[in-house]
């Protein structure tokens, strides 16, 4: 089997493991009695944390096979979870969490990256990064839903035992990849970073307002449209349908670089439209187009990040994963003060909105 084939069963069996939980982290917190500001301030540590677990993973490429740290990711992240539901409510509890599982979170994020730059063909890189877009999309219609209707039905326990079910079988895929280890070079961070484009970096920045959106947004749904995480799950299988009808209609007939502009501009509209209307079903309606806009500018933000020769990945994924926890660790630090949550999605719009002016998808 080729090397994107099983990279593929990987990204998909990894993203049920992790999606059964983490989608749903803000609630569970807020359930567990912590308020807006300490939500806030779990999501501040988490990526200010992971600027230095991104560091060391991706440094570690140069002694060992990556496949080991990505078994060991699987495994802390399942018990992240299962910390999370023995921990008393406290401040230095909720600072523990956070760390153990920025730590299994970004020993994954920042390892897939690497992998996928590897695997995929210099000659069709966009229809192969499309791939693995799908098989993600697949397992997010499945994997909030399958973890709310568990955790409703028969406890968070049984959730985090499932969880580690998926970890341990994304596991087997990545122990048959053929990647070769990283030969070391003496390549400082500073040449890599003058080498990428402005406008990458720009674009890198505003992007993280969506990703700071997107794990806020189950908090603002159970508080405001439902108190059942089944709900949540639904809005999430009809937001991953869109997701496949946009690959599969859409994306061949659309220039997404060229049109980026206003499609990103109806995306902030829907994304509008879903903070002002209460009504669980039409928000249902409102979920399909957020989906079909939310993967287009996923795509875009997917196909700019792998846009890259194979030469200098591990410090190129360094310079981005710092780009990126660096900025959503600022947000989150600043939304600390903030104690309205539609007001920080409203910020968090408008940081989208402004990334809809950058060009994007330069080679470097």
């Amino acid at each position: 089997m080729a090397n994107y084939k099983k990279y593929n069963i990987f990204i998909f069996l990894s993203t049920v493991a992790r999606n059964i939980f983490e989608i749903f982290s803000s609630v569970f917190l807020y359930k567990m009695g912590y308020n807006l500001k300490e939500i806030m301030l779990f999501y501040f540590i988490l990526y200010f944390t992971a600027i230095l677990v991104n560091y060391i993973s991706l440094k570690l490429l140069y002694y060992i096979n990556g496949r080991w740290i990505l078994i060991f990711s699987s495994l802390l992240f399942s018990y992240s979870f299962y910390y999370l539901i023995n921990m008393d409510n406290n401040i230095t509890n909720l600072i523990i969490f956070s760390i153990i599982n920025s730590i299994a979170s970004y020993t994954y994020h920042s390892l897939r990256h690497y992998f996928a730059i590897k695997i995929l063909p210099k000659d069709n890189k966009q229809t192969s990064t499309l791939n693995i877009l799908i098989f993600t999309y697949i397992a997010l219609i499945f994997a909030p839903y399958i973890g709310a209707f568990v955790t409703e039905k028969y406890g968070i326990t049984v959730t985090v035992i499932l969880s580690l079910v998926f970890s341990i079988l994304g596991i087997i895929p990545i122990l048959k990849l053929d990647i070769k280890k990283q030969t070391k070079k003496k390549i400082k961070l500073k040449q890599v970073y003058k080498k990428m484009p402005k406008n990458k970096i720009k674009f890198f920045i505003l992007e993280q307002f969506k990703v700071i959106f997107l794990s806020l947004q189950p908090l603002y749904l159970y508080l405001n449209i439902s108190s059942k995480l089944e709900y949540i799950g639904i809005f999430n299988i009809i937001l991953g349908i869109a997701s496949l009808t946009f690959i599969y209609i859409f994306i061949k007939k659309i220039n997404l670089n060229k049109y980026f502009i206003y499609l990103n501009i109806m995306f902030i509209i829907t994304l509008l439209f879903k903070i002002n209307i209460l009504n669980k079903n039409i928000l249902l309606v409102i979920a399909f187009f957020e989906g079909l806009f939310l993967k287009m500018y996923e795509t875009v933000s997917l196909t700019n990040i792998y846009n890259k020769d194979k030469n200098n990945v591990i410090e190129y994924l360094i310079i981005c994963e710092i780009i990126f926890c660096l900025t959503r660790s600022i947000i989150c630090l600043a939304c600390i003060f903030i104690l309205d949550l539609k007001l920080i999605l409203y910020l968090m719009i408008f940081g989208i909105l402004l990334s809809g002016f950058v060009k994007v998808n330069e080679k470097c």
